[in-house]
């Protein structure tokens, strides 16, 4: 995955969503020609080979995110808390794809549209729109600073310690 255009990871679930593979696929369309590379991880419910990937983008079932997120200028998902939290502590704006209508995915996305560090989609949204959104993101750097707000955030927090504090608070005294 070298070379000097950007890079845009995608990852929506490691787990079985509802319209995951035509969401899926809906981002790959929108991201053919773009002046961009990306790495789509499909997890195991998604075969990459059911896919029609084009030239500038790249399938894989699994990919270390750890590595990827240093280098990336965007990344595309569901708003799963590992991989969102992960994209923000790195600075990197998102583009969330809420695949579950009830719980918290599409109430937290919308708070970080609301932040300015994401745009927002409905999963089945067509790849035209996708394509705007991701030209967006990456051609606006107001995008990118908000993210860099939460992100300073979220590495000066310590969360084993917030986590041990919020524990010792619900014991007796």
């Amino acid at each position: 995955m070298a070379g000097p255009e950007p890079l845009v990871l995608v990852s929506l679930s490691t787990l079985y969503q509802d319209g995951q593979a035509r969401t899926l696929q809906a981002i790959l369309d929108a991201l053919a020609g773009l002046a961009l590379r990306a790495l789509v991880t499909t997890g195991p419910s998604v075969d990459p080979a059911g896919l029609r990937a084009p030239a500038n983008v790249e399938v894989r079932a699994l990919a270390p995110h750890a590595e990827l997120m240093p280098r990336a200028s965007l990344v595309v998902g569901h708003w799963g808390h590992a991989t969102t939290m992960a994209a923000l502590s790195h600075d990197l704006p998102l583009l969330l794809f809420p695949m579950l209508a009830q719980g918290d995915q599409p109430v937290i996305a919308r708070l970080l549209a609301a932040r300015g560090a994401a745009l927002t989609l409905a999963k089945d949204i067509p790849p035209a729109r996708i394509r705007e959104a991701v030209q967006a993101l990456l051609g606006n750097s107001a995008y990118r600073a908000s993210a860099a707000s939460l992100g300073a955030l979220i590495r000066r927090r310590d969360g084993a310690q917030e986590a041990a504090d919020q524990l010792a608070e619900l014991l007796p005294a």
